[in-house]
């Protein structure tokens, strides 16, 4: 619960001092509890010799404490299952955004990641937060080179989780509304004066008041990173351009005038401010602060989320506060007893050889040390004196200890409540059971994976929280023009130029190419293998797939080869692209010789020319029976003029429509066609 003056703003250096203790008090007394019981969480599962507690290290007192990690396993299987299916970060362009700034933005955000080994601090998180409930990873920025003044993005792990305190007033997952946080540390007072010449070391003494008397200790003094949202009222613009930008930090004057380039033409299109508001907002801040005063900063950050990520192992609401752990508080009760049972265990079964003696004080007088190193000595036999008190007796062997049946049912049931407690039982840890087919196992194998699938869901959680931290920052970092690496799913790298102007010859205009400035959007994850783990399932299909004949297996073949990670596969590869082209099985691409084109069926050209020849001689049996007709009819048509008798009429065939007024105008139907004035007709 916030105190009343933690909601003022300070109007002093003490009362900014004063609200900063206060809020750290805040932190460690909502939380000192869970933090302690998170530590022994943690130690129990990872620190030999920190699974025996009070009560049953009483009972055994100083006999053999036996530790049988049973749990360590367990939680192992939870990290590691996690470790196989890292969430990938995925942008989307949301309004004004560009689909191929988007997928720059999710090459450059791989990029981040490799180049941080972003991997590290997932892994390390996670781990805190399956053993104990809380882990916490961190994002920063730092320069690339040190003779240059680029900035990148950096996701970093935190060595000591516990070192990291939110606000306790915060109630999201992500603590995205925490107001305050902070990143505590010490050191010697010796190393704090070397590196702070300038700071003040308060003497450890009564005049202290109780809040700075946590901070300056007898040895050493306790500092910390300070993050704050601190209000303010911006003014935003909207641009020409379309734009909407801080009006802190915009030169207006330099962006309606452009710079000029060699020819004198300018170098961008003058941008104006079409319209500006002022809005209430905040600002990151960051000072590194002992308990009186600054020792560096404050500093302005360039987003507007705390960078701090919080990743959670179980976590639950209740009587107004939040409680987690993570997988060793329900299953430590199981532990323990396994340990007190398997101790017991073998303490029996190292006295089940050893029949011990029955023999009275004067038998063995004078011969102790032989009876007393009987175990070590191994001696044929043992000397001993006649007893006058009982005549006739020897010392001899009693019956050893014999097993309860007791102790093996109560090994197995604290076994059983171990398996149960975690979710993960025996064929999820490789054991053999009654399954025999690799479907059946795989299934079996997911139910443990599903009984923990919550870790692997926060764990996702935090990383789709870090890529909205990283997507929020990458204007601000990459804000001028710059030669930048992305990396593709596979790893496959690319260099490009961003906020780059350009002339654009088809617009007449500068225009800015890969503007990492503008557009927005928005931050998604995919959960599943990796892409390694992907490659090999997909090199196991195509193999399967390869086995056969025709052109359905070389392409498998081909698939096959391309999922391969083999050195010097790159030359077989292009060797078998291109007879896959060649062949028609695969478009050419830019680099490839289009195919030939295939060789005609030569059945089918010598029945096509056959064909030819056959036109070809019906064309000229045609032409010569046309050319003996007219012969013939010139021959009638001779024969006629000699006889004086006129020619024959000529048959006009009737049109497929008849003319106007019908055909044979005036003539009966079925009469034939008049002949020509004063010429008689001639039927045919």
């Amino acid at each position: 619960m916030q105190a009343e003056d933690d909601l003022k703003a300070p109007k002093t250096e003490e009362d900014k001092y004063k609200q900063m203790r206060a809020r750290f008090a805040d932190c460690e007394s909502a939380e000192s509890t869970l933090r302690n019981r998170a530590l022994d969480d943690f130690r129990f599962i990872w620190i030999a010799g920190s699974q025996w507690d009070s009560n049953f290290g009483r009972l055994r007192g100083n006999r053999p404490k036996y530790e049988f990690n049973k749990l360590r396993q367990s939680v192992k299987q939870v990290i590691n299952d996690m470790r196989m299916n890292t969430p990938s970060i995925k942008i989307r362009a949301s309004e004004d955004g560009d689909v191929k700034l988007a997928e720059i933005r999710q090459g450059l955000i791989r990029n981040i990641e490799a180049q941080s080994r972003a991997d590290e601090a997932y892994d390390w998180g996670g781990m805190y937060a399956v053993s104990c409930g809380f882990g916490v990873w961190r994002v920063k920025t730092g320069y690339t080179h040190d003779d240059t003044f680029d900035q990148e993005i950096i996701i970093e792990r935190v060595h000591n989780p516990f070192a990291v305190r939110f606000d306790p007033s915060a109630t999201k997952l992500d603590r995205s509304d925490a107001k305050f946080a902070f990143v505590e540390d010490s050191l010697p007072r010796a190393e704090f004066h070397a590196r702070w010449p300038k700071a003040e070391i308060v003497s450890f003494d009564s005049t202290m008041t109780s809040d700075c008397r946590d901070w300056y200790r007898d040895k050493e003094v306790r500092f910390a990173e300070y993050w704050q949202k601190v209000p303010v009222s911006k003014e935003i613009l909207l641009l020409s351009d379309g734009r909407v930008v801080d009006a802190e930090g915009f030169d207006e004057e330099a962006a309606a005038t452009p710079a000029m380039d060699e020819l004198g033409q300018p170098m961008g299109e003058p941008v104006t401010v079409k319209d500006r508001r002022t809005r209430d907002t905040h600002k990151i801040t960051m000072e590194i602060v002992s308990g009186e005063e600054t020792l560096e900063g404050p500093f302005d950050w360039p987003g507007k989320y705390i960078p701090l990520v919080p990743v959670w192992g179980d976590i639950v609401h209740i009587d107004g506060k939040d409680e987690w752990y993570g997988m060793a508080r329900m299953s430590r009760d199981a532990q323990v007893l396994y340990n007190f049972e398997r101790s017991n265990f073998a303490e029996v079964i190292a006295n089940q050889p050893k029949s011990p003696y029955m023999y009275t004080p004067k038998q063995i007088a004078g011969f102790e040390r032989e009876w007393r190193d009987l175990a070590v000595d191994n001696a044929p036999g043992l000397p001993y004196n006649v007893d006058p008190a009982a005549p006739g007796l020897k010392p001899q062997r009693e019956a050893p200890p014999q097993m309860s049946p007791g102790y093996m049912a109560a090994l197995q049931l604290s076994s059983e409540d171990l398996k149960a407690t975690t979710g993960i039982y025996d064929a999820s840890l490789g054991s053999r059971s009654n399954e025999t087919s690799g479907r059946a196992i795989m299934a079996r194998q997911r139910e443990g994976d599903v009984a923990n699938y919550d870790y692997q869901d926060n764990v996702s959680r935090a990383i789709l929280y870090t890529g909205i931290i990283v997507n929020d920052l990458i204007p601000h970092i990459y804000d001028s023009e710059r030669q930048i690496r992305i990396l593709g799913e596979d790893g496959a790298e690319e260099f490009l130029a961003i906020n780059k102007p350009v002339w654009s010859e088809e617009s007449q205009e500068w225009i800015t190419v890969n503007d990492l400035r503008q557009g927005k959007y928005d931050v998604t994850i995919t959960t599943g293998p990796s892409y390694t783990t992907q490659r090999m399932e997909t090199l196991d299909a195509m193999m399967q797939l390869a086995q056969g004949n025709g052109p359905d297996a070389m392409l498998a073949r081909y698939g096959a080869l391309k999922a391969m990670d083999t050195p010097g596969m790159e030359e077989v590869l292009d060797a078998y692209r291109s007879l896959l082209v060649k062949q028609g099985l695969l478009p050419p691409g830019e680099n490839d010789q289009p195919p030939e084109p295939p060789q005609p069926n030569p059945k089918d050209v010598a029945d096509a020319e056959k064909g030819a020849a056959q036109a070809a001689l019906y064309g000229a049996q045609a032409q010569g029976q046309q050319l003996e007709n007219i012969g013939m009819e010139q021959q009638l048509h001779a024969q006629q003029m000699v006889m004086g008798m006129p020619p024959p009429l000529q048959v006009q065939f009737a049109p497929e429509q008849p003319p106007q007024g019908g055909f044979f105008m005036g003539a009966d139907p079925g009469m034939s066609a008049p002949a020509p004035a004063g010429q008689p007709g001639y039927p045919i």
